[in-house]
């Protein structure tokens, strides 16, 4: 079996480290998830935006709440191809234990139809690098595949909406342009190549091979689930508006 592969998940691997990782990052990041009641019984795509370059602190945080109340049905994240191939082999297998499967929609869809939810992230690396300005801002980058996917599995998708995450580093710029003039889109799937500050790197240009994140505060809003019915444009229309109307109320609170 392949890393990236279903069948890697681990339920008592998750169930015994769920529980330690939420308490980290609770003291680190202060994690506060509200809306945990909005979340169906069943089956979801859960569609979120994350920040933070390769450390996506807040995906962590929100997967290990989640899986940390024991939930009947358990969550797994679309992860980029390159968590299983040039990540350290043993980080790999951690994190495909703790539910990372590769981004594929049959993978994806598998998982919904064998009772699992689902996390899916549309904007991918244009979003997780986003430049510092643009914290604020949903970045799908036209992404809508997962509106597909919703239907075909017929399960509802939640919008889950968070901020601070890009605040444990600064992007001072996103890379997009050099990306695409190095074809690193097409030779390894990366879309950002960005300049980031972090620790203990200080000035970084492409991914960091990790870093040290500030303790910024890290929030998360679920918000009511919406059914993936009619045209897929004005359903991920309908998803995208519903999650940058929250993260401007919790922009605007966390400003005060």
């Amino acid at each position: 079996m392949k890393q990236g592969d279903l069948g890697l998940y681990d339920q008592s691997f998750m169930d015994s480290h769920a529980p330690k990782v939420r308490r980290i990052f609770q003291k680190w990041f202060r994690v506060s998830i509200e809306g945990l009641h909005l979340l169906p019984s069943g089956p979801f795509l859960g569609v979120g935006n994350h920040s933070g370059s390769v450390m996506i602190p807040d995906t962590i945080a929100w997967l290990a709440e989640y899986n940390a109340v024991k939930r009947n049905n358990p969550l797994l994240t679309l992860t980029h191809p390159a968590v299983f191939t040039a990540y350290p082999g043993i980080l790999s297998r951690y994190m495909a234990r703790l539910g990372a499967i590769k981004a594929d929609s049959r993978l994806a869809l598998r998982a919904l139809r064998e009772g699992y939810s689902v996390q899916v992230y549309p904007g991918g690396d244009n979003d997780a690098c986003r430049s510092f300005r643009q914290r604020n801002n949903i970045v799908f980058a036209g992404r809508k595949a997962y509106v597909k996917l919703a239907r075909i599995a017929q399960v509802p998708i939640v919008p889950i909406v968070s901020i601070g995450g890009h605040e444990t580093l600064l992007v001072l710029w996103d890379g997009v342009p050099l990306a695409r003039f190095l074809h690193l889109d097409r030779r390894f799937g990366l879309h950002a190549f960005p300049i980031s500050l972090c620790i203990p790197w200080g000035i970084w240009l492409g991914p960091p091979p990790g870093y040290l994140p500030f303790p910024a505060k890290i929030s998360l809003k679920i918000l009511p689930p919406i059914q993936p019915e009619g045209c897929v444009d004005d359903v991920d229309l309908q998803v995208r508006n519903s999650m940058q109307q929250a993260l401007n109320v919790m922009a605007a609170a966390r400003n005060r």
